[in-house]
């Protein structure tokens, strides 16, 4: 909300008024806590609205393709939008440009959410109006943002996502869609020059195409190609010959990983990320006329996260892995000493507070001269444009960093299973309690994904240790990042083993004396929404509460009724069965909750979006429905608004409220009460 806002705000309600509502707070109740306050050891009680709602967001710089412009996420109006402005001053006077696009599509879920074109003028943006992953694109000029933007893909119903930027100084980029048939994508080029859009490829029956890629000519070049049947199992990676026709480079068997990051017809070669013939995924070069594969970069731990290329071509220089704390390999050694300088001026002039974890670029200009830069330390990100010519920093991001002691440090640890595998996660203690700490358990969705580490700064973990909880985070076996083997592991284990990794994690936490083994709470989203569930079924620890948002509480129903544009089935069949076998649909409706929903005896709050496309909303709608019928204590949180994220801010403010109201009242931390961007119209 800007500035602005807030005043008139407060001229409404009255000093006297907003007084008495900002003493709402909820003091601890958990002993612990309760000495930690009376020694006056508990931090300030950071208001719910810097979490959701910051007056000072700005972050997600991009460089234009020409290096002479930055575009950015910024609070416009009462809502998130875009910014654009010069790179440096002698790129042009103008001010800064808003651009009031309101709430952007789920980041990560469909490409770029917002992107430069090749122009260094025209921006492609991506909406999601109902949450429901029908994405949409616009694009507005930079030059004349207050003008209407257009209107790329005004197909209601219609899925469409990023796939690549066009020739360098046209107006086009690449994207694909299911408009003419749902559960494929075809490939099309936009223009924003002359507000066109035209048909590129196809995917039909017979090709059954689930992915494009645009080569460094910019020219398509490669497609992924189904073979098996619906399940989704083995994919024929095809390149384009000259002729148009497509020759198979590889076949990617089930449940193997092969994902091309660049191919350059010129020089003959293409990089790519790939598990193939080995547990761990690793950066690979192929020599396209002698099929030569060559291993350019591994980890021994865990999976590479990321390659980082030069915009206009050429081979990678550098990757990213986590196996506790991110890394960066340069293999340019070069870019990785000028960054290194970058973020040891950066330290100098006071912009970080500490060596940073990690430096990384985030975008670069077309000739990689300009960059956007992120240095990360242990409180605080910090977004620098470097020219790589004058050796020139900027700072791009207003300063966040909270002040000393008022976040805790999210620690890496590892524990071994009782079936001997070693397991990791991330803890944070809350800051100033001594002896164990009421304890939130937080366990991540998918369960193919994981929990990454994060800087102690204005984030939801952080949120939670401020209010006086201890956080446990664990990468539980079926997990990504841990290689193919580890994954693995959860075959068949979603009710069973990978419940009980986060029982002994939260155990392991009350061994270390971190964790109160009496005060005990889980939270989740998604699968991570179902373990909730299954933990207070399963009772593997005394839980006192638990937040379940967008959980599945019936897995017949979630498989038959996955969204058109997924292509999976063969993971969900061998780690939750198969559906159309009567003995294992069997199985899997014992496993899910709905049919032992009456074990659960403590408070539970329950989020949900009315258009969630993954886990319908009669999953959440029949758990509160079941446990209010056994008169057990539940609330229900639904958003009309929302899919599978809670996005908006309002919506995130009234969750999150929720929930620290329900931890005081169940953990006995602290609750900083009624916040005043509540009073906010939506």
């Amino acid at each position: 909300m800007p500035l602005p806002a807030l005043r008139r705000l407060a001229a409404l309600a009255g000093s006297a008024a907003l007084l008495a509502l900002a003493g709402c707070a909820t003091a601890p109740s958990h002993p612990a806590l309760q000495a930690a306050a009376s020694e006056g050891r508990l931090p300030p009680l950071v208001p719910m609205r810097r979490f959701v709602a910051d007056l000072d967001f700005a972050d997600g710089h991009i460089v234009s393709p020409d290096g002479r412009r930055l575009l950015w996420r910024q609070v416009v109006g009462t809502d998130i939008g875009l910014a654009v402005r010069p790179a440096l001053p002698e790129d042009g006077a103008a001010a800064t440009r808003r651009i009031p696009t309101g709430t952007l599509a789920r980041p990560g879920a469909s490409g770029a959410t917002y992107a430069w074109l090749p122009d260094s003028r025209h921006i492609a943006y991506q909406k999601d109006f109902r949450g429901d992953e029908n994405t949409q694109f616009f694009v507005v000029d930079a030059d004349n943002p207050e003008a209407s933007p257009w209107a790329v893909t005004p197909w209601p119903g219609v899925r469409s996502t990023f796939v690549s930027r066009g020739a360098p100084g046209s107006a086009r980029f690449f994207f694909a869609s299911n408009r003419r048939e749902r559960s494929s994508m075809d490939l099309y080029e936009a223009d924003a020059a002359t507000r066109t859009v035209r048909e590129v490829a196809r995917s039909d029956a017979d090709s059954r195409v689930i992915g494009w890629l645009i080569g460094t000519d910019h020219q398509l070049a490669a497609r992924w190609r189904q073979l098996g049947d619906e399940d989704g199992r083995d994919v024929a990676v095809e390149l384009r010959r000259p002729d148009g026709e497509w020759r198979r480079l590889r076949t990617v068997p089930a449940f193997s990983f092969f994902s091309i990051h660049r191919i350059d017809p010129a020089a003959g070669r293409l990089w790519a990320m790939t598990n193939m013939g080995r547990d761990k995924v690793a950066l690979v070069e192929l020599d396209l006329s002698a099929d030569r594969e060559t291993v350019l970069a591994e980890h021994a731990e865990v999976d590479l996260e990321g390659a980082w290329f030069p915009p206009a071509g050429g081979a990678p220089y550098a990757v990213s892995a986590l196996p506790d704390l991110p890394q960066m390999r340069y293999l340019d050694t070069g870019i990785g000493a000028e960054l290194a300088r970058a973020a040891d001026e950066a330290r100098a002039r006071h912009w970080i507070d500490a060596p940073a974890v990690v430096i990384r670029p985030t975008s670069a200009a077309q000739d990689n001269q300009r960059m956007v830069l992120r240095a990360t330390t242990q409180t605080e990100a910090v977004e620098m444009l470097l020219d790589r010519t004058t050796g020139r920093l900027e700072r791009l991001t207003p300063p966040r960093r909270p002040e000393p002691g008022l976040f805790s440090p999210m620690t890496p640890f590892v524990f071994t299973a009782s079936d001997g595998l070693k397991v990791h996660g991330y803890i944070t203690q809350p800051t100033g309690v001594q002896g164990p700490a009421p304890t939130v358990v937080a366990i991540h969705g998918g369960p193919w994904a994981r929990d990454s580490w994060q800087l102690a700064g204005y984030t939801f973990t952080q949120m939670l240790a401020n209010r006086g909880y201890a956080v446990v985070q664990v990468n539980y076996r079926g997990s990504a990042g841990y290689g193919k083997a580890f994954i693995r592991a959860g075959d068949g284990e979603y009710n069973g083993r990978m419940q009980q990794d986060i029982a002994e994690a939260t155990q392991w936490a009350i061994d270390q004396g971190i964790a109160d083994p009496k005060r005990l709470a889980v939270l989740g989203a998604s699968f991570g929404g179902f373990s909730v569930l299954a933990q207070l079924i399963q009772k593997r620890q005394d839980w006192r509460c638990g937040v379940d948002m967008v959980g599945v509480a019936n897995w017949p129903r979630v498989i038959e009724n996955w969204p058109p544009f997924w292509r999976n089935r063969h993971y969900f069949a061998r780690t939750f069965g198969d559906v159309n076998d009567p003995a294992q649909r069997a199985r899997m409706l014992a496993n899910s909750p709905i049919t032992q929903i009456d074990r659960i005896d403590v408070p539970l709050l329950v989020v949900h979006g009315d258009n969630d496309v993954r886990v319908l909303r009669q999953d959440s709608d029949e758990v509160v429905d079941a446990l209010r019928a056994l008169g057990r204590p539940v609330t229900h949180l639904r958003f009309a608004n929302e899919g599978h994220q809670v996005r908006h801010w309002r919506n995130r403010l009234a969750m999150w409220r929720a929930t620290e109201d329900m931890l005081a009242s169940c953990l006995g931390g602290r609750s900083a009460g009624f916040d005043l961007f509540e009073l906010m119209p939506r």
